[in-house]
């Protein structure tokens, strides 16, 4: 029998668990329907990994490792544009910021100092660049995120690409380079222990995650556009970089953006990461899924949920780690441990299973 998606009340009455799965999903904005398909993506990225025969690309040189990461803002920037169009007021210092932090973020991850900062920058129209106070404060975030990070910042790329990219529109970019020296602090997802623990650094909002929905959602609502860029994205070098310092050894580091909480899994080893304290998110968080309808495992499946980074180490070395992050002012917990079984995400005080199968991304 064919099932509406759209029952009155009466029908209400009778649903199955099933029937009101579908209409629940149904009638959710997804990230996906907004426009931004991880499944299809994923099959380009193992494309390009593959071809590349590594990721990321370590090149070895005596007694270091040189690393270099390229990373895309995706859509900030075109927030950053809605609210300046919708209230007058300037976000793109948020912008500039965040866009160096997402690729100093994905740097860390493999144990690197960062050395090099590198800037992207193409508009569809050369009126974008008239606007001196909004590219001004772009050029602020990016260099104080830089000089935050100790990467010099030496250079980038900068084109107008008419009726390739929207007309008021600019897309961001950037890429670093970093040094893993002593080869010790090298981050390798093969040191993966069971019974390691999962420790969990606290994010400051969506960070640069989850735009296309959220101006998808929210397009003429300047106030709440602006509780989603107003907090700048946490960038933790500081700590990773503090942490091996003190010849602590990190087994996984992980920078949590798209994917969510599955970007956990993402070691190729079969393991089961069982998560038992979690956050609460930022408010924004509540905002989205109340606004777009979606579930719990949605908004893990997609967004930081308040957890902007996450690494695995030894139980012996969780005290000092914790110790380390309350000494640099990063709010930091134990979350959870790595045990045996096949790879999945539990995360117990929501009764949510990421499952393995989920995550195509390596």
């Amino acid at each position: 029998m064919e099932r509406t998606l759209n029952p009155n009340p009466q029908q209400l009455l009778t649903l199955t668990k099933l029937d009101i799965r579908i209409i629940y999903i149904f009638m959710s904005i997804t990230y996906q329907k907004s426009g931004v398909n991880y499944n299809l993506m994923d099959q380009f990225k193992n494309a390009c990994i593959k071809a590349g025969n590594n990721s990321p690309q370590l090149i070895e040189i005596h007694d270091y490792y040189l690393i270099d990461v390229l990373e895309g803002l995706g859509s900030l920037g075109k927030l950053a544009d809605d609210i300046y169009k919708l209230t007058g007021k300037d976000y793109y210092y948020e912008v500039g910021w965040g866009n160096a932090a997402t690729v100093i973020n994905d740097l860390i991850s493999i144990g690197a100092t960062p050395l090099t900062l590198k800037l992207f920058v193409a508009a569809g129209n050369e009126k974008w660049f008239g606007d001196k106070k909004r590219w001004k404060n772009l050029v602020k975030g990016f260099k104080d995120a830089a000089n935050y990070s100790k990467a010099l910042w030496n250079g980038g790329e900068t084109q107008t690409l008419v009726k390739v990219v929207s007309p008021d529109s600019i897309v961001l970019a950037g890429s670093a380079t970093g040094i893993v020296k002593p080869k010790s602090w090298l981050i390798d997802e093969n040191n993966i222990r069971e019974n390691d623990d999962i420790i969990f650094f606290k994010s400051s909002g969506i960070h640069t995650n989850g735009v296309t929905l959220i101006r998808k959602l929210f397009q003429n609502n300047g106030k709440t556009l602006i509780k989603v860029i107003e907090q700048k994205t946490i960038i933790y070098s500081p700590i990773i970089l503090k942490i091996l310092k003190n010849n602590i050894k990190i087994h996984f580091a992980t920078h949590i953006t798209g994917h969510g909480w599955r970007k956990i899994m993402r070691p190729k080893k079969n393991f089961v990461y069982r998560i038992d304290e979690i956050p609460t998110p930022p408010e924004i968080f509540k905002i989205i899924q109340t606004k777009a309808s979606l579930s719990d495992l949605q908004m893990y499946s997609d967004f930081n949920m308040g957890v902007g980074y996450a690494i695995f180490v030894s139980q012996k070395d969780t005290k000092k780690v914790l110790e380390i992050a309350r000494n640099l002012k990063f709010n930091a917990f134990a979350a959870g441990k790595v045990e045996s079984g096949e790879r999945k995400v539990i995360i117990e005080p929501l009764n949510i299973t990421l499952e393995g199968k989920s995550l195509k991304i390596r």
